[in-house]
């Protein structure tokens, strides 16, 4: 199954970030005491350092593409202070309070 990760600027829509057109590798976990951790390594700096400036203003969304069903599209709720940089491991850490999980095929009939 393929997945497309994208960052956006809540605000203006605009794609910060989108694994299909920058190169970098990710990782979502389930935090223990609920919400959710994505560390995406590898980032370009340039694009990093914009995110960080519009930290309070981020969507973070996951499609899964399953090839024989329709695309699942899961949107997270970026926390407040959810955002940050380790340069040193080029790592970048968002964290989620919520998500809502939708197939958007449903919404365009």
């Amino acid at each position: 199954m393929k997945e497309t990760v994208m960052v956006k600027h809540a605000v203006t829509g605009l794609e910060l970030l989108n694994n299909n057109k920058h190169s970098f590798t990710y990782e979502l976990i389930d935090l223990p005491a609920g919400g959710f951790r994505m560390t995406l390594v590898g980032a370009p700096e340039e694009i990093v350092q914009h995110i960080l400036t519009l930290q309070n203003e981020l969507n973070l969304f996951r499609f899964e593409l399953p090839e024989d069903a329709p695309q699942i599209k899961h949107w997270y709720y970026v926390k407040e202070h959810g955002v940050q940089y380790q340069a040193d491991q080029q790592q970048l850490v968002i964290e989620a309070s919520s998500e809502i999980v939708y197939l958007p095929s449903e919404y365009l009939e």
